[in-house]
């Protein structure tokens, strides 16, 4: 009950947010006129008023004086790459929804013929995947209230729209996470069912009701098979630039984290909130590569329990189709999602821009040390050219103010 509960208040989040036009009512989705019509206008709203918002918010950090000067140029970029992730994923809405609808329906049907067994691997990953989620939610909305210097509530309302809508690419990748894991689920539950099976045909032949069983799971098994494509499909374009965005937003906030930490005064509890912060998104991104390697898993499930009972040609084709129908969920025909891929991408992402930061962070101090330098000798030598000035007009002798020559007054 407690698992449905906090999924459903997602499905309400993602939905006040444009990202679906669906909402969970018990445990299935469901659209209706009135969500479609509320989802168009919040897209056609975010479309139109994030750049704007973008915008205001790099320009106050640009004329705060809490931040450095490369700050800016930074935020920038990642804002650009953020609002061109926002914009697909809302022109894109229509196509995940039909997917997702005519997805929930295979799996409605099959669960309903089926026991619904989920593994300790798969709950496993999905409450740690659900924490994730509404740790970002909420950090999101933290967020908001963390802002320095602000001196109004318009301040704070743009802050607050312009961090929930950072989060819409995250939400509309948690939902094909939750596509992935019901087809998981699924896979599961036709798996221990032919494993049943199976196991009873080792000490007698099978009987005809059982061979049109083995058929009916046999055809649920190619059903989410085209279905797994067809999703992965439609969110292809979106993983990638999700993927993207992510690397931008490692790159950006792994900089922002050493400059605040090593180069800039700042409060101990800022810096681990961040630091929090960017932990919960590195695992909660990578628990969607696990969860496509997961369902992979699942799918092409080794039956070795077929080789100790009657070999028949029914389960003989089975096999066969199983062993040959492996799922390729490749990204746009790219690469595939997996882990091995995952962790060389963030270590390669880690290993140079730790470098690079390290150096500028290191030669920041010596910067400053001269900017200062130079300032306190032009102090210095503007201290002594109004002495000058001063005695030389007491004197009868006017010099000027870079003192390279003197004219007698008038």
């Amino acid at each position: 009950m407690g698992r449905q509960r906090l999924l459903q208040w997602l499905h309400i989040y993602s939905l006040a947010l444009g990202v679906t036009s669906q909402r969970l009512v018990d445990g299935r989705v469901q659209q209706t006129w009135l969500t479609r019509v509320y989802t168009l206008i919040i897209n056609a709203l975010e479309l139109l008023l994030l750049p704007g918002m973008f915008y205001l918010t790099a320009q106050y950090i640009e004329k705060t004086s809490l931040f450095p000067n490369l700050m800016p140029y930074t935020c920038y970029i990642l804002y650009s790459v953020s609002y061109a992730t926002i914009a697909y994923t809302v022109i894109s809405r229509g196509k995940r929804d039909s997917a997702f609808l005519e997805l929930e329906r295979i799996v409605n049907r099959i669960m309903s013929q089926q026991v619904h067994q989920v593994g300790r691997s798969l709950n496993f990953i999905y409450y740690l995947k659900l924490t994730t989620m509404i740790i970002l939610c909420v950090s999101s909305m933290v967020l908001s209230f963390m802002v320095p210097n602000a001196k109004n509530w318009s301040v704070y309302l743009i802050t607050f729209l312009f961090q929930n809508s950072m989060i819409i690419p995250v939400i509309a990748t948690y939902r094909y996470f939750l596509a992935l894991w019901q087809i998981a689920c699924c896979y599961q539950s036709i798996n221990c069912r032919v494993e049943e099976l199976v196991s009873s045909f080792k000490l007698r032949l099978p009987i005809r009701s059982e061979l049109e069983e083995l058929h009916r799971l046999w055809s649920q098994h190619s059903m989410l098979g085209s279905g797994t494509l067809r999703m992965n499909q439609v969110y292809g374009v979106l993983l990638l630039a999700a993927r993207f965005d992510y690397l931008t937003f490692s790159v950006i906030n792994q900089y922002w984290g050493m400059l605040f930490t090593f180069a800039i005064e700042t409060p101990i509890y800022m810096v681990m909130f961040g630091t929090f912060n960017y932990c919960i998104r590195f695992i909660d991104f990578f628990l969607l590569d696990d969860m496509c390697d997961l369902t992979i898993k699942v799918q092409n499930y080794p039956h070795h329990v077929v080789t100790e009972g009657n070999w028949l040609k029914e389960i003989n084709a089975y096999v066969m189709y199983v062993n040959t129908s492996k799922l390729d969920l490749s990204v746009c025909g790219l690469y595939t999602s997996n882990r091995i891929r995952w962790f060389k991408m963030f270590g390669s992402i880690v290993g140079s821009q730790s470098k690079e930061c390290g150096q500028n962070i290191m030669a920041l101090p010596h910067r400053h040390a001269a900017q200062w330098q130079r300032r306190d000798i032009l102090c210095a030598s503007q201290s002594v050219t109004s002495r000058i000035t001063k005695k030389s007009q007491g004197s009868g002798v006017v010099i000027n103010a870079t003192g390279s020559q003197a004219q007698e007054p008038l």
